[in-house]
């Protein structure tokens, strides 16, 4: 038989196209893209919650970056209530957070434990960046940011102490001068509000220059303010019983200074006899003491309960208001208080009074 004629060779595959020639723009544009691409890697997301430094985001002081793939300090931002950002998202190495002096830092520190332990929570800001809500939420209330500024002033005097060979300079004794001295402290909106509680016009002020130039016009005109704990005069009248407390720190005036340098208060006075002395059912449950006043020091302070507004009850107890306190407060001008004080009968009465619970 025949042979079978052979299968036919299979043909070449067809040899692979050369690759097309890179145009002449893609190469710049691939190194224009390279820088953006590296800074939006570097920047910190706006989202980042708590706000660690990124370990290749430069230090906005000294300029270092993490030599580890740590964090190696916080940015400046918070997250309100609001869901607004605060703070101006510099980021700040724990170095210079913990040797930068007051002068150019700030006293508003904290320390990488610290951050860490707080969680989801954390949050630091510069305190030039903080208004007055933030200062008090971060370091708890009024009382608590007064004791951190009291420490810090402290560390400064200790520190200007040792510096000039234990000789400390003595502030200035004129109280005008001491005003201009609060005044030369103030924020930009602490001056408007100085500014505004005097009388005084802000008109064609522009820069902060120009109010504060305005306000030390005003502390020199201005009649004096009265500052640190309200204790009554030895002859002031107790709004209650009507007889002066007869000696010195007897009693407490309802006012407060807020941090923009506002007063509060009706300015009456309550003698301590009264404090401790009146019906619970016509005065409040709580009530202050002449030991915890004092205790207090500069930074004491006490209002009528109707006196209160909002934030004071955070500031003078470190939580948040009740919904009862904060029902009863803001109705007590419609409410028949059981004072005994015929004297000024028809005219609303004052309420009930706060006391710091420890």
């Amino acid at each position: 038989e025949p042979h079978a004629a052979a299968a036919p060779t299979s043909a070449p595959p067809p040899a692979a196209a050369p690759p097309a020639p890179a145009s002449a723009s893609a190469a710049p544009a691939a190194a224009e893209e390279a820088p953006k691409r590296e800074a939006a890697e570097a920047a910190p997301s706006k989202d980042l919650v708590p706000a660690w430094l990124p370990p290749n985001l430069a230090c906005g002081l000294c300029g270092s970056v993490s030599q580890s793939r740590e964090p190696h300090g916080v940015i400046c931002r918070r997250r309100r209530k609001n869901n607004a950002l605060g703070g101006c998202g510099q980021g700040v190495c724990w170095a210079c957070m913990e040797t930068r002096p007051r002068s150019e830092f700030g006293m508003v520190r904290t320390t990488k434990d610290e951050f860490e332990s707080l969680e989801d929570d954390a949050w630091w800001m510069h305190e030039r960046c903080m208004e007055p809500a933030d200062l008090r939420g971060y370091f708890g209330g009024e009382k608590e940011l007064a004791k951190a500024r009291a420490v810090a002033d402290a560390v400064d005097a200790e520190a200007a102490a040792s510096s000039s060979g234990g000789k400390v300079a003595q502030k200035p004794v004129d109280p005008v001068e001491a005003a201009k001295e609060r005044v030369r402290a103030m924020s930009v909106k602490e001056l408007k509000a100085y500014m505004l509680r005097n009388g005084a016009s802000t008109e064609n002020c522009v820069e902060k220059s120009d109010l504060l130039a305005k306000a030390l016009e005003v502390a020199a005109k201005a009649p004096l303010e009265p500052v640190g704990p309200a204790w009554m005069p030895t002859r002031m009248v107790c709004r209650l019983c009507t007889k002066p407390p007869g000696k010195e720190q007897g009693g407490v005036i309802c006012r407060r200074r807020r941090s923009d340098g506002s007063l509060s208060g009706c300015g009456e006075g309550i003698c301590f006899r009264c404090m401790k002395k009146a019906p619970r059912d016509a005065f409040g449950q709580v009530r202050t003491t002449k030991e915890e006043f004092e205790s207090l020091e500069e930074e004491a302070w006490w209002m009528h309960e109707r006196c209160f507004a909002d934030g004071d009850y955070k500031d003078y107890f470190g939580e948040s208001e009740p919904e009862e306190f904060y029902n009863r407060r803001t109705k007590a001008d419609q409410q028949d208080w059981e004072w005994d004080d015929s004297a000024n009968k028809g005219r609303p009465q004052m309420g009930s009074i706060m006391r710091r619970q420890g």
